[in-house]
């Protein structure tokens, strides 16, 4: 038995997503959602909803009177929105407290990298949705090592970044695997598109020949968002990206900053999801 085999095995039961979360999963590909139906499910889940509804009322919507109907929300937040939310809420639920982890700081930091994988995933052939989720579950790797090994999970660096390349070389030369593997194999458990799997597996190792391009938009989206937590300016943040990986998407340095420059408001927009 592998040791990520061995890992899940020895893992207590392993959440489940909700309906209305499988649903979405399953349509990130699809265009012709049926909104009522995801409206109607919405309303039956009452923590989605006081969500859906906090974020319609945010500075970022603008709303110009209080709104205080989901069905009003949804018109005002759009599909694409409404579908992060659902699904942020949805896999953060499954995971509401874990021992050794900050789950607040935790889930704010996914967040971000979520947000900031969608602004680069803009005009580079892929799925914006797909880049959103992807960052949204880089870290979860790290969950279920901690669920599972606890004790081993203590020991490695809390404060590198996702896909850095030190935490990566740690976790490997103290479990036998990394928190990419893990969480591209609950991912699979989850029955998240092969396109996700793929860029967990390889966030870390971007350049690997069986990386696609979400990987590296994973991986650049990870040292943004640190860079975004410390408080630093765009200009300083690019500098920090390496070059084979925006070589790897066809970004400049210059690209990158305007993208990172479009990132920074990220760090207030999220506290609506938490």
């Amino acid at each position: 038995m592998s040791a990520l085999e061995k890992l899940f095995a020895d893992l207590p039961r392993i959440p489940s997503m909700p309906r209305v979360v499988q649903d979405l999963i399953a349509s990130l590909c699809k265009e012709d959602v049926d909104i009522g139906s995801l409206v109607a499910q919405v309303k039956l889940d009452q923590s989605l909803s006081v969500r859906v509804l906090a974020m319609a009322n945010s500075s970022a919507f603008g709303a110009s009177k209080r709104i205080g109907a989901i069905d009003q929300a949804v018109t005002m937040i759009g599909l694409v929105a409404l579908r992060s939310l659902v699904i942020a809420s949805g896999i953060s639920r499954a995971f509401a407290s874990v021992e050794g982890l900050d789950m607040p700081s935790f889930w704010r930091q996914s967040m971000i990298c979520a947000g900031v994988a969608r602004q680069l995933g803009k005009h580079q052939g892929v799925n914006r949705e797909f880049a959103y989720t992807a960052g949204l579950m880089a870290r979860l790797g790290q969950i279920i090592i901690h669920l599972g090994l606890p004790d081993v999970a203590a020991r490695l660096d809390s404060s590198a970044a996702a896909c850095s390349k030190a935490l990566f070389e740690q976790e490997r030369a103290l479990l036998g695997l990394n928190h990419c593997e893990v969480g591209a194999e609950l991912a699979r458990r989850w029955n998240f598109p092969s396109t996700i799997q793929n860029a967990l597996r390889w966030c870390a190792e971007p350049l690997a020949p069986e990386a696609g391009p979400l990987a590296a938009i994973v991986n650049l989206s990870c040292v943004v968002t640190q860079g975004l937590l410390e408080g630093d300016d765009p200009e300083k943040i690019s500098v920090l990206l390496d070059p084979a990986v925006l070589a790897r998407l066809s970004f400049s340095r210059v690209d990158a900053q305007k993208r990172i420059e479009a990132c920074v408001d990220l760090p207030a927009s999220v506290e609506p999801l938490l």
